[in-house]
């Protein structure tokens, strides 16, 4: 054997093997993404959660000074301020791990441009967040900054889904091709809309002290249908919006279970219509039980988990390939 076909040889061997490394770091780099994604998606809700255990429970300013806490990264711990303390811990996680998928996003899936772009800005929302939390507490909790506060967290959530809906889909030219936009998904996107409005009216008539002003479910009294005063309207005007995402998000579910896509859409749109059932009864709980505490974290909670499902269901079918295999 001539050294030229030897050369040829090796070259052969050395392609065969390379390209099953390279194939097994690009699955392994794709899992690691799948992953701090959805723990990110996660940590996002239980921090939203952990906030709203912070609003309801008094805590807001239990940590005085921003961005330490009694000027200290670990401060002397009451009840007040290990929630508040908590709350930002949490955010400090949910910001390091956005960091760290936006760094594996730069080094390996330079190529995803649009990958790229998503978990950068999701990035800089993070941080925007960050800072916004810290002009609540500086501001003394301004109403309009806490709503957009909690605003651009749920956003964060979005933003997550549609990273690892890019993730799975690669190429961002399969990307746009595979858009599909119909009454499947244009429903689903009202009902995402109808359900991050009813989140922030909700957050605004907490924050204006209309939280608790109706004793009563479904309306706003026992004695009238109409409130009598303008904290009451807030109210009901937020109890409306979520009357109208509840029938839109469970529209949308069943038309999409209807349909019959593939078992993980069938099975998403399933939890989320047990979800929506499990919000409206905390809804009603929340005067039956004169707003105690853990009814109305778990409120606020599970409509943030009912967010980050809808937003997914979103994100899955408005890429077509995705309706039928994933």
């Amino acid at each position: 054997m001539g050294l030229k076909e030897r050369e040829e040889i090796d070259k052969d061997t050395s392609d065969m093997v390379s390209k099953p490394i390279t194939k097994t770091n690009s699955l392994n780099s794709i899992s690691i993404f799948k992953f701090l994604i959805i723990f990110a998606m996660i940590d996002c809700v239980f921090q939203i959660s952990l906030g709203g255990f912070v609003r309801v429970s008094g805590s807001g300013l239990g940590c005085p000074d921003w961005p330490l806490c009694f000027g200290k990264i670990i401060p002397p711990m009451n009840y007040h301020t290990l929630i508040e303390w908590g709350h930002r811990t949490s955010g400090v996680i949910l910001g390091l791990t956005i960091s760290v998928i936006t760094l594996l996003a730069w080094a390996t899936q330079r190529s995803n441009v649009t990958l790229v772009v998503l978990t950068t800005f999701n990035l800089i929302l993070v941080i925007t967040v960050g800072g916004i939390g810290g002009a609540v507490v500086l501001t003394e909790l301004e109403p309009s900054l806490r709503t957009l506060h909690l605003f651009l967290a749920q956003m964060i959530i979005l933003v997550l889904s549609f990273s690892l809906i890019t993730l799975l889909v690669q190429s961002p030219e399969s990307l746009s091709r595979n858009i599909k936009l119909d009454k499947y998904s244009i429903t689903m996107g009202l009902a995402a809309l109808t359900i991050i409005i009813t989140l922030l009216s909700g957050s605004y008539a907490v924050w204006k002290g209309a939280g608790t002003v109706c004793s009563a479910w479904p309306f706003c009294t026992s004695e009238s249908i109409f409130p009598k005063s303008s904290l009451g309207w807030i109210h009901m005007i937020h109890r409306g919006f979520s009357y109208i995402s509840v029938v839109v998000g469970a529209v949308a579910c069943y038309i999409v279970i209807k349909a019959k896509f593939n078992n993980t859409i069938s099975y998403i749109s399933l939890v989320t219509l047990i979800v929506i059932v499990g919000q409206i009864i905390l809804g009603a709980l929340n005067p039956w039980t004169k707003f105690e505490v853990w009814v109305r974290v778990a409120h606020l909670g599970v409509a943030s988990i009912l967010w980050g499902l809808i937003a997914t269901l979103f994100c899955i079918i408005s890429i077509e390939k995705f309706r039928y295999k994933i």
